[in-house]
């Protein structure tokens, strides 16, 4: 079942619940309502500046819709905690920018350590276990205790929709294989690694449109079976 949010405005966000008390929301982010946990990876906090740092003159933008996104995910479900999932920051400029958005969080947040926050003192914690679900980065393979779901990013998963030249469409995308989820990218600069021949049988593959989410096509598994 999808349902809008803050239906009074344009064009609002949607989410969809993807199983029983899961949903995922088009900013790119899981709600699990019983603990009211809000789950994201992949922020990549100064991306532009990382970039323009070494020479690339990309848009110096960026961080700034992280952190409104981040304000409305927050107004919308009050969670009891956030959780971010590794790679927090893109590079050692992107650290100011997370810090100060963690100091003047209304929310509790806790943060896992991605491979790109090696340099980062602000991440450390590698996993995290919440009743039988089980959180990590996803950058290498971490001990999921049973009978746990495990939760990752890191590898930024989407789709190609369309039918030949000219008419691709890429989307960013979260895939559910039945034992793991893996997060889309929240950054709103991540390009997204093509899934479409990583799919295997039985896994639920969710496109994330800004305003529309769907199960695709080419997954095997029927989305009625974990969405109410």
């Amino acid at each position: 079942m999808s349902t809008a949010l803050r239906p009074n405005r344009v064009r609002a966000a949607v989410r969809h619940e993807i199983r029983p008390g899961v949903w995922l929301d088009s900013r790119r982010a899981l709600w699990i309502s019983a603990p009211r946990l809000l789950v994201l990876a992949d922020l990549h906090w100064g991306y532009a500046r990382s970039h323009r740092a070494r020479g690339n003159l990309v848009p110096l933008w960026g961080d700034a819709e992280l952190a409104a996104t981040l304000d409305a995910l927050a107004a919308d479900y009050a969670p009891a905690t956030m959780l971010w999932l590794g790679d927090i920051v893109h590079a050692a400029e992107g650290a100011a920018a997370a810090e100060a958005y963690l100091a003047r969080s209304a929310v509790p947040i806790t943060v896992l350590a991605g491979n790109h926050d090696r340099r980062w003192p602000g991440a450390v914690r590698r996993s995290l276990r919440d009743g039988d679900w089980f959180f990590h980065h996803g950058d290498r393979a971490e001990p999921v205790p049973a009978p746990c779901t495990e939760v990752v990013g890191h590898h930024h998963p989407a789709v190609h929709l369309g039918s030949g030249p000219g008419q691709r469409l890429k989307l960013p995308a979260l895939v559910d294989t039945g034992r793991r989820l893996i997060l889309p990218a929240f950054s709103p600069w991540a390009a997204g690694t093509p899934w479409n021949e990583n799919v295997r049988a039985g896994d639920a593959v969710w496109a994330v449109a800004p305003h529309r989410i769907f199960p695709l096509p080419i997954s095997t598994r029927n989305p009625e079976a974990v969405s109410r």
